[in-house]
């Protein structure tokens, strides 16, 4: 089975480092020796001081841009806006610190290994020096909030211990067998891609959020002391450490306490209840809840034994055109892994990077991009059975939810709620500083609001449904139905829209970003309309929001097709500046949207396909986030070569040696460079999952996608819409079985290979059937 990442040499970066997590506390293990070092990571620890006053936007101001925009004065639209309606930078996440220890006396290793064991959630290394062994367990308990690690020894050790941080230490407190370091994130940070003469900024008059973080060390064998901010281990063969952190965030509030007091009550809080178990309690109830979510699903292909190659042996093969179908099964289950150990309830989202960043200037801010990313990240979390996951992005909404309110009043003179393309911690929804193509956008909580139905359509929560979900859906309906204008021929549209980093040229040959009704606003309001209407029927719900969504749903207008056959970006047919745009925001309503679909609008799917390939023509989908949309976008297309095509190219071109996504650089900015960015692994997943099971069309069809390469293989534990549990055995090209177990009783419609079957699910009974 392909689940351990394993390689003959420590890492040499971070993105040959190996992370783990518990959605909270998050680490990358180097495995180095004789000095290892583990970068720490909070979600919650970012830059800024709280939630600022947002400006307000005069609605003669917004009048004026909507009139010159009307009047297809673009350009001049475009930079009212950028010079009026835009507002300040997000606040970046910051790294917590480093834990380092260094072994003394040890040279001349051999036999060296490190690994990611996905089956234990735990990365282990080992080695031998003057011939005696060497090992290290290093992981991170969701039930204990701790970090553990274990180091073993065939004989007594010597060990140095130590914990850093790059943000503004306040002290650190030293005890006979702990260490506490204690400070303030910055006050404010630019964004990385800001050309600042003082980007990282600390305020003694508002400083920033505190923290503490706190390191035990105990050995049942050997002596412990304090020495030089050190703590020293000496003649131990076995030693234990224990790692808590806290912050000052409110959560829920927007808001920080400053005390650094909190912070240490909460650390030492963590510390006392994990210290007070034994290594192998704590291991146990971290392995029990760990794979009570990475077990539901296993994937498996007929392979070449190829796990006896060290991984970034095998990624050098495939670039060289060799076949290593187990390192499919591999990838899948390692961005599953990083779904559960970045987006755990309790915990915040998965941003950009996850939870794993060293830089104190992350790329982007490390934040939540919802033009695209945000979105892709939670992809698998409905058809990779791992629901729970949604949890901290169903909470973040909530958030957003009121603090859009007052976005959508100061800055759209519009009720409901609405947030732009970026968020941070302190839930920013106003557009951010910079450029209209990318922070005017209102459509970010439309996109989320839409997809968090998902949550629903995976589990078939009622409770959830009525609860939480439809109340964040509703407001950003609400948003919808203020935004919108009717037209002179009847069909509502965004009278100011972008469609996400994207650009035409007007008539005088200008790039230009803003116009009225685009595409993307299209789809997104359809869908959050289909949904919210749907989530209606389900709740029996006749309300004023729900009448007026359907009322105006069915005047919004058609989806055009272009020039070139395809389905057009924009309401008019512009010329594109950059054909080959990463964003394939023109046909989101086909993936992950379905408004576009081969029942309703059959007529449609040949302007999806020629959307797709004028992009690719132009150089389209070199970016690892963008590849994976690809991936999806042909899983649903049912064209499962393309999909492995893509899928191949994303291990190829876009996977760090520990299958971290690699973005490149944009060349849109000073000093860019290649970096890690999350987005692309869970896109994979959810494609993986997607070329073996499609549910969104009201029906359950297996093997939709499966690609001439995978000739037989089994798929354990995906789920459907509907909350049914799939598993599928196949052989050269044919469904051998499929088991279908549902979470309520159902009549469902399954679909493979031309053959239907009718089926009557009794809840969590189990059904077979046979191809």
């Amino acid at each position: 089975m392909n689940t351990t990442l394993w390689y003959e040499a420590p890492a040499s970066s971070f993105c040959d480092a190996l992370p783990v997590g518990n959605g909270s506390l998050g680490a990358v293990v180097y495995g180095g020796v004789p000095e290892e070092c583990m970068s720490l990571n909070l979600d919650t620890l970012w830059s800024g001081t709280g939630r600022r006053m947002e400006q307000k936007i005069a609605k003669h101001v917004l009048e004026d841009v909507k009139e010159q925009c009307a009047q297809e004065h673009y350009f001049e639209a475009q930079n009212l806006i950028e010079r009026k309606m835009l507002g300040q930078y997000n606040e970046s996440y910051m790294p917590l610190g480093s834990f380092r220890y260094h072994y003394c006396g040890i040279e001349n290793v051999e036999n060296y290994r490190r690994e990611l064991d996905l089956e234990e959630a735990v990365v282990r290394t080992e080695f031998t020096c003057a011939g005696r062994q060497y090992q290290s367990e290093v992981f991170v308990s969701n039930p204990d909030h701790a970090m553990v690690v274990h180091l073993v020894s065939e004989t007594k050790m010597k060990i140095d211990f130590w914990l850093e941080s790059k943000l503004q230490t306040i002290s650190t407190i030293q005890r006979e067998n702990s260490q506490m370091i204690s400070g303030n994130a910055p006050s404010h940070v630019d964004p990385n891609y800001v050309e600042s003469e003082n980007p990282i900024v600390y305020m003694h008059q508002e400083l920033g959020m505190p923290f503490c973080c706190q390191m035990h060390v105990d050995t049942v064998d050997g002596d412990v002391s304090c020495v030089d901010g050190k703590i020293q281990v000496r003649d131990a063969r076995e030693i234990r450490i224990l790692i808590t952190a806290a912050d000052g965030y409110r959560k829920g509030s927007y808001d920080m306490d400053p005390s650094i007091e909190h912070c240490f009550a909460s650390c030492e809080q963590y510390m006392n209840r994990v210290k007070s178990r034994t290594y192998q309690q704590i291991r146990s109830t971290h392995r029990k809840d760990y794979q009570a979510l990475f077990e539901r699903s296993r994937f498996q292909l007929e392979t070449e034994g190829r796990e006896e190659i060290p991984l970034n042996q095998r990624l050098k093969r495939i670039k060289r055109g060799e076949t290593d179908l187990g390192l499919y099964c591999l990838y899948y289950h390692f961005n599953r892994y990083l779904l559960i150990s970045s987006s755990r309830p309790g915990s915040q989202p998965a941003n950009l990077q996850g939870i794993w960043s060293e830089s104190t200037r992350p790329v982007w801010s490390s934040n939540w991009t919802i033009n695209i990313n945000t979105e892709m990240n939670y992809w698998p979390a409905g058809i990779c059975n791992l629901s729970e996951c949604f949890e901290p992005l169903l909470c973040m909404l909530e958030e957003m939810s009121e603090a859009g309110k007052e976005t959508a009043k100061n800055y759209f003179h519009c009720r409901g709620w609405v947030a732009n393309h970026n968020v941070d911690i302190w839930r920013q929804t106003e557009p951010v500083a910079g450029l209209a193509k990318y922070a005017y956008w209102p459509m970010g909580g439309v996109w989320l609001s839409a997809q968090i139905f998902d949550y629903y359509k995976y589990t078939g929560n009622r409770n959830l449904l009525k609860n939480r979900i439809y109340p964040v859906m509703s407001g950003a309906a609400r948003f919808c139905l203020d935004w919108l204008e009717e037209g002179e021929d009847g069909k509502y549209r965004t009278p100011l829209s972008t469609s996400p980093e994207n650009t035409f040229l007007d008539e005088a040959g200008r790039e230009c970003a803003v116009s009225a009704g685009s595409t993307m606003d299209l789809a997104l309001i359809k869908e959050l309309f289909q949904n919210l209407s749907l989530a209606a029927e389900v709740l029996e719900i006749q309300d004023d929001i729900v009448e007026e969504v359907r009322k105006v749903w069915i005047k919004l207008p058609e989806y055009q097709i272009g020039q070139y056959g395809q389905i057009q970006e924009w309401e008019k047919d512009f010329p594109e500046q950059d054909p080959g745009h990463r964003h394939f925001s023109g046909v989101v309503g086909f993936h992950p949207g379905t408004t576009i679909n081969p029942y309703d609008t059959p007529e449609l799917l040949e302007g999806v396909r020629r959307f797709i390939e004028r992009r690719l023509q132009y150089g389209g989908g070199h970016i690892g986030w963008s590849c994976a949309w690809l991936i999806n976008l042909c899983a649903r297309l049912g064209d499962g070569n393309s999909a492995l095509f893509f899928l191949a190219n994303l291990l190829k071109k876009s996977s760090y040696d520990n299958l971290f996504d690699l973005h490149p650089p944009l060349g849109e900015s000073k000093g860019e460079r290649e970096v890690f960015q999350i987005d692309g692994n869970f896109g994979a997943a959810s494609g993986i999952a997607s070329m073996l099971l499609r549910s969104c069309y009201g029906m359950i069809e297996l093997l939709p996608a499966l690609p001439d390469a995978w000739k037989s293989g089994r798929m354990e534990g995906l789920l459907a819409e509907g909350g049914v549990e799939v598993s599928i055995e196949w052989k050269d090209h044919q469904l051998v079985l499929a088991v279908l177990k549902s979470c309520v009783s159902q009549e469902i419609e399954v679909r493979c290979c031309g053959q239907k079957w009718k089926i009557h699910l009794q809840e969590n009974e189990e059904k077979v059937i046979k191809g």
